[in-house]
């Protein structure tokens, strides 16, 4: 886990300062060490930060170039299963001279060429060049889990890690994407999930893609595509395939020569996590001696969405350590330094108290952890009543229809009457809409639920996936939004405190099973993540297991804009930046936020309050 850089020019050279400063501007993701490599022409340059994870000597120095000189690559991320692939290598007598995965890939790549991408389970973003052959691929991970930004003019290529990276370097050469700023503000985060970024003319590289420069042409080919898998008929053996499937996912996210800890919520993602490396014993040959199970959970007391409480109980019954690290109301200094690492503006205040706590695991020594992110995206665990049922009419299943109406209904008994009001809502709405299908003509009705001309997703067809509207809201969760910002959000808090997050619910074997599986069974009998919760029976506590309450992770934004951080959010909504804002009305919001700020419905503002100001403060930092 790093940050990688490089430049490529056509017809210059690139200068040692100008790689210099693109690299260091990475410092943070790589704290451990840092490298820079040329080619022989000096018109390519990479760069490297170190953070190091596996093989702590200097033979896991970056950029690596292998001992023929025919490739050099530099890479963020890992690859878990690299002891197996390189047992492979060395059938094909390859040798290494690292216990690296970053050895393995340029191996790989010399045996197989970009066809080793298939062989690999892991998370990367990475750039390989043939010296020979004057070709540069920049590769990421099939889900995007590790980040990789471009900028290409048909003379000149730059890549980073990070966006505000090449902003820097590029300076006035780059300009403001005013959807992406506008999508922002209307809370809107799905371009997380497309190639825009807050700059118009430096792109993300889609996640599954490779970019290739080959004699100065581009192209940009799609590597991955979602497989569909075969699962078994009954919930039971679909439950036991998947408990298989996700503790060797977990077993190979141990293999580390840091130490590794969890991040433990209490609920059950988290807890599925923790609950199944319970029953694991370190390993030298896996690699994962390493580990001893400590975990760690941000506390926030007296909010309503503390789960510290579960998070106790739950390591107790597992017989686990917890770290319980109290978020509360940061200094306007601590603030403001989270804000500056938030690579662009965030439309959600989540991130500090996740920066926080990746702080505190970070001072702990600790410098991997494996955390639940993605269960939520394949399994329906967020509110998707009104897509169940009509997914549930168009399948032709009447009875999972009232199952999933019931289950819906059920949900959230804790919430606040505004989200419990609008869940209802949108289930009447469902409910209401089924009905007026129900009453056309019987073979209208015959025609719709056999699915013949629905077109849900393209791309749900595309991978032979079903085509309804539930899978097709997991789908583009997955794909689309929340889950591509969610990723932005915990790589950036985790690697700004120089913390590997590993997720062994995104290994690409449990996703494609998990979306191979019919929708019944992941919302059903009461529950949400049914097999899920299946597949943990007797592992996980009963009580977490069978919790149905749904706690987001969240910070306490109308607190503490209403008592301690009063005063800056006063400070910003007053500044000049804000009130002279190019892209909204920063007179009019200012005493919108000012009536509202004290208000009885302040919490249903903070969305508002959070994202206009940090796009008012991001700005002003980006032209000081």
């Amino acid at each position: 886990m790093c940050g990688i850089a490089g430049i490529y020019r056509i017809n210059t050279s690139v200068a040692l300062n100008e790689i210099d400063n693109l690299t260091n501007y990475l410092t943070h993701r790589g704290p451990d060490g840092r490298g820079i490599w040329f080619n022989e022409r000096q018109h390519l340059a990479l760069g490297h930060r170190r953070l190091s994870i596996l093989d702590l000597s200097e033979a896991g120095k970056q950029p690596m170039q292998c001992e023929n000189g025919k490739f050099v690559i530099t890479l963020n991320g890992e690859i878990y299963n690299f002891i197996e692939v390189r047992d492979e290598l060395k059938t094909l007598g390859y040798k290494f001279n690292s216990e690296t995965d970053t050895e393995v890939i340029l191996r790989a790549y010399e045996a197989w060429g970009s066809q080793m991408l298939n062989k690999f389970n892991g998370m990367w973003a990475l750039a390989i060049y043939d010296v020979d052959n004057n070709k540069l691929i920049l590769s990421r991970d099939r889900f995007g889990i590790k980040p990789l930004y471009y900028f290409w003019d048909g003379e000149e290529l730059v890549f980073a890690s990070e966006v505000q990276a090449l902003h820097k370097h590029l300076g006035e050469r780059v300009s403001i994407n005013k959807k992406t700023i506008e999508a922002i503000l209307n809370f809107d985060h799905s371009y997380h999930g497309t190639a825009q970024t807050y700059l118009n003319e430096v792109k993300s590289l889609p996640a599954g893609t490779n970019f290739l420069l080959v004699n100065n042409k581009v192209s940009i080919e799609r590597w991955y595509q979602l497989k569909k898998q075969k699962v078994p008929k009954t919930l039971k053996a679909q439950a036991q395939e998947l408990k298989i499937l996700l503790a060797d996912a977990c077993k190979v996210r141990l293999r580390s020569d840091v130490p590794v800890g969890t991040c433990l919520s209490g609920g059950i993602d988290s807890g599925t996590i923790s609950s199944l490396i319970s029953t694991f014993k370190a390993d030298e040959n896996q690699r994962f001696s390493n580990f001893t199970h400590r975990s760690f959970c941000a506390g926030f007391p007296g909010i309503s969405f503390d789960e510290t409480q579960d998070a106790r109980r739950l390591a107790k019954q597992l017989d686990i350590n917890l770290d319980v690290e109290i978020v509360g109301p940061p200094s306007e200094e601590r603030l403001e330094r989270a804000l500056a690492q938030t690579d662009g503006p965030m439309p959600a205040f989540a991130f500090f108290p996740i920066w926080q706590l990746y702080g505190y695991i970070k001072s702990q020594n600790i410098t991997v952890t494996l955390d639940g992110q993605g269960a939520d995206e394949m399994l329906g665990g967020y509110y998707l009543g009104y897509n169940a049922m009509k997914g549930a009419l168009q399948k032709g299943a009447l009875l999972w229809l009232l199952d999933v109406k019931n289950t819906y209904s059920k949900l959230h008994p804790k919430a606040s009457s505004w989200v419990r009001g609008h869940y209802n809502h949108l289930l009447k709405q469902a409910w209401s809409d089924i009905k007026q299908i129900l009453k056309w003509p019987i073979k209208k009705v015959i025609t719709y639920m056999g699915l013949r001309h629905f077109q849900a997703n393209n791309l749900l067809v595309f991978n032979n996936l079903e085509p309804n509207s539930f899978e097709e809201a997991l789908y583009q969760q997955f794909f689309s939004s929340p889950l591509p910002f969610l990723l932005h959000q915990y790589d950036r808090a985790s690697m700004a405190n120089g913390i590997e997050c590993r997720m062994p619910f995104m290994d690409y074997r449990v996703v494609e099973y998990i979306f191979s599986l019919p929708s019944e069974s992941k919302v059903g009998g009461g529950y949400t993540k049914l097999v899920l919760r299946e597949a943990v029976k007797g592992i996980l506590p009963d009580e977490t297991r069978l919790n149905t309450l749904k706690t987001g992770f969240n910070a306490p934004t109308t607190e503490w804009f209403q008592t301690d951080l009063k005063d800056w959010f006063l400070k910003q909504i007053n500044s000049s930046e804000f009130l002279n804002n190019p892209y909204f009305d920063g007179k009019a919001l200012n005493k919108e936020f000012t009536k509202k700020l004290d208000s009885a419905d302040a919490d249903t503002y903070k969305w508002k309050f959070w994202a206009y100001i940090h796009v008012s403060h991001w700005l002003k930092t980006i032209s000081n």
